[in-house]
């Protein structure tokens, strides 16, 4: 599986970016990882098999995870989040030519890649989306809230635990 690194800057923060490109691609897809995970993850099964059918592949890792520079869990805003995507994807436009583009994100992944269609204007022919984060799996007390909302605005770039277990996430040891 051949493979190209590449980086790029976006608001003041160096990303780690990388793609595969087949033979006579069909398409390529820009891959969007999840939240507290990094796009390395999807190199032993799921690239792979995108690549098989046919398909280019571009990923990168989100503001603060993986090979990206920042400090973990924060970015500076929604907007920021779609404009790497947006950076992405011209990206892969510029590597794989003028070929079908799409976009594919799990858990919080999947719900940039739900919204950046209706929030930007694009030439996607489509977004799979898979476990999109779509809401709180459960609600988190006032009192939680409050606290946060008041410390966000005193430390706009102080980060707290999101609480996931990180033993749910996989059963293999390596990931």
């Amino acid at each position: 599986m051949k493979s190209t690194e590449f980086s790029f800057t976006l608001h003041n923060t160096k990303f780690y970016g990388k793609y595969f490109l087949p033979e006579n691609p069909r398409a390529f897809i820009v891959l969007v990882h999840g939240m507290g995970e990094h796009s390395a993850r999807y190199e032993t099964f799921v690239i792979p098999q995108l690549l098989k059918a046919g398909y280019g592949v571009i990923t990168f890792d989100h503001f603060g995870h993986g090979k990206t520079e920042g400090i973990r869990g924060h970015n500076p805003g929604y907007d920021a989040v779609l404009d790497s995507v947006e950076t992405v994807l011209e990206k892969g436009k510029e590597i794989f030519g003028n070929i079908p583009a799409f976009l594919y994100g799990h858990s919080m992944g999947g719900n940039v890649v739900i919204n950046y269609p209706m929030r930007r204007k694009s030439d996607l022919k489509g977004v799979i989306a898979t476990s999109p984060f779509l809401g709180l799996a459960f609600q988190p007390p006032a009192w939680k809230l409050k606290v946060a909302r008041w410390l966000g605005k005193i430390f706009p770039k102080m980060t707290m635990s999101n609480e996931l277990d990180v033993e749910a996430i996989s059963h293999d040891k390596k990931v």
